[in-house]
């Protein structure tokens, strides 16, 4: 997964001291990073894309491009408590969606420092995760 920044410092920062996650390679205008397991690369750009049109979740606005994980039911709870700890800002606080349906889901959204929305999330059985109504 690869997504633009503007600043390869404070992403750095952000991505190694706020979520944990360790660098891989480095170049002068990309940093790799182990996401929870998975690759991500942060690419330098000038400017951030316009996200004018994205939609809302749960009625904040959210860019339509955003990437998160999904996380073990008491993973999510230990990463909530931990963000809150540490008092980061929320794009959209930890709550519950879809509470008594077939998705719901404990799930949070944050922005790095150049504006990108990350989403976690979890199910109780993980089962539920691509389950429909039908």
């Amino acid at each position: 997964m690869a997504f633009p920044v503007t600043d390869l410092e404070l992403t750095e920062h952000f991505y190694v001291n706020i979520l944990e996650c360790e660098v891989g390679r480095r170049t002068p205008k990309s940093i790799n990073f182990d996401f929870f397991g998975h690759q991500i690369v942060a690419h330098l750009v000038p400017h951030m894309p316009s996200y004018a049109d994205g939609g809302k979740v749960d009625g904040k606005q959210v860019s339509p491009f955003h990437f998160g994980l999904v996380l073990e039911w008491e993973k999510w709870h230990k990463f909530r408590d931990y963000l809150t700890e540490i008092d980061i800002e929320f794009r959209i606080k930890p709550h519950t969606r879809y509470r008594g349906k077939v998705g719901e889901q404990a799930t949070m959204f944050i922005d790095d420092p150049c504006g990108n929305s990350l989403e976690f999330k979890s199910f109780k059985d993980d089962k539920k995760l691509f389950a429909t109504d039908k």
